[in-house]
């Protein structure tokens, strides 16, 4: 860590899983961070100690913004606490800042990842949605203003680091792994059992609840390839997917001579966040030390394909073209949100996937501005085939 420059930050999304872990990573370097920015959607309570905390300039919270700055200003300091809530996350995003950490759920990171290319600034992304829907158009708006797209995910972030100094045209394959999720001992025949309670008990990661049902029935990891398709610029056939339940391997890659490169720490996404926040530089015991000698063993696996139908469903999507991509992203929301709801089965999820990707695969290549209207009419359409 050679640069000791303090960077301003803003978190959106700082309520949520990633949002907390990207903060507490903050804590433990207050000389070389500052938070200027944050963004919640309904987690008021704790929205309030994070202000009253880091004193931003700006915050965002779209169920209360006018109530939260009042019932929270009445009692602070107006002279340390200035932060004004702001009316979107596009906006908070155009703010100045070093770094902009989007950990939103879903498409709403879109404009805010926009705003913060658009003005040059760095985006370090955990928002896989954004990526998946408007990847290309971000990729774009990076090279024409000169920003910089740092991925968050613990996947991307090992690609990303085997790809350092590496010629393009020697990487044959990308590998991403996964872990299988809180369901992958169970018999197939016994997954549409499958209660929500038990789908969110990851043996690995402690994850948001959408990304938990998305690792258990391993969409997850077909986002993650379309993602991956877009950050290292490699067609969705050259990005493959490999079962790893240690999650000790987090990314591989594979050069032209037959040769591999991986990563591999601890399981724990502080590694990750610590890269994206500190590159191109390397933080300092990010996680703890890895002991391979008492690993003794690590295990791989091809991807089963009628346990995790919603992988295949998402590979034929990165395959069909943006339109499918963003539609079955939509959808998944839908159905995962029914779900831990109980409005539908888990075997729902795949089954209504798959509709959707009939009606949408054909859509091709779309233009920014029509994500959203994409977005919206799987939505509708997943509603009417497949929730109750």
């Amino acid at each position: 860590m050679t640069d000791k420059k303090i960077q301003t930050v803003t978190v959106l999304g700082s309520t949520g899983s990633v949002g907390r872990q990207v903060l507490a990573v903050i804590d433990k370097y207050p000389s070389r961070f500052k938070v200027t920015g944050l963004s919640a959607y309904t987690s008021e309570k704790l929205l309030r100690e994070q202000i009253d905390k880091y004193a931003p300039k700006h915050y965002y919270y779209p169920a209360g913004g006018v109530e939260i700055q009042t019932s929270l200003f009445d009692f602070l300091d107006d002279e340390k606490f200035a932060a004004k809530c702001v009316g979107s996350l596009e906006e908070l995003a155009e703010f100045p800042s070093d770094i902009v950490v989007s950990a939103v759920g879903g498409i709403a990171g879109l404009w805010a990842a926009v705003a913060t290319l658009r003005r040059g600034g760095t985006l370090a992304i955990a928002n896989k949605e954004t990526l998946v829907c408007a990847g290309r158009h971000l990729k774009n708006l990076e090279k024409k203003f000169g920003g910089k797209i740092i991925p968050l995910d613990t996947e991307h972030s090992a690609i990303m680091e085997c790809l350092a100094g590496e010629d393009a045209k020697s990487v044959r394959n990308i590998v991403i792994t996964a872990s299988g999720g809180a369901l992958r001992d169970v018999p197939v025949d016994k997954l549409y059992k499958t209660t929500a309670r038990e789908a969110l008990n990851h043996p690995v990661w402690n994850m948001g609840r959408k990304v938990t049902i998305d690792s258990a029935t391993l969409f997850n990891k077909g986002l993650e390839v379309i993602e991956a398709m877009h950050l290292f610029s490699v067609p969705a056939e050259r990005v493959k997917v490999l079962m790893h339940r240690e999650s000790v391997i987090h990314g591989m890659v594979e050069f032209t001579d037959g040769s591999m490169k991986a990563l591999l720490s601890v399981p724990n996404m502080a590694l990750s966040i610590e890269t994206a926040l500190f590159f191109p530089h390397k933080a300092v015991d990010a996680v703890p030390e890895l002991d391979l000698a008492k690993l003794e063993t690590l295990n791989f696996s091809a991807p089963d394909f009628e346990r995790y139908p919603c992988l295949q469903l998402a590979l034929q999507a990165a395959k069909a073209g943006e339109g499918a991509c963003i539609a079955l992203s939509a959808a998944d929301e839908v159905l995962v949100e029914s779900f831990l709801n109980g409005a539908i089965r888990y075997n729902d999820i795949p089954n209504t996937l798959e509709k959707v990707l009939h009606k949408f695969r054909k859509v091709g290549d779309v233009e920014l501005e029509d994500v959203f209207g994409i977005d919206a009419e799987a939505r509708k359409y997943t509603y009417s085939v497949g929730v109750k």
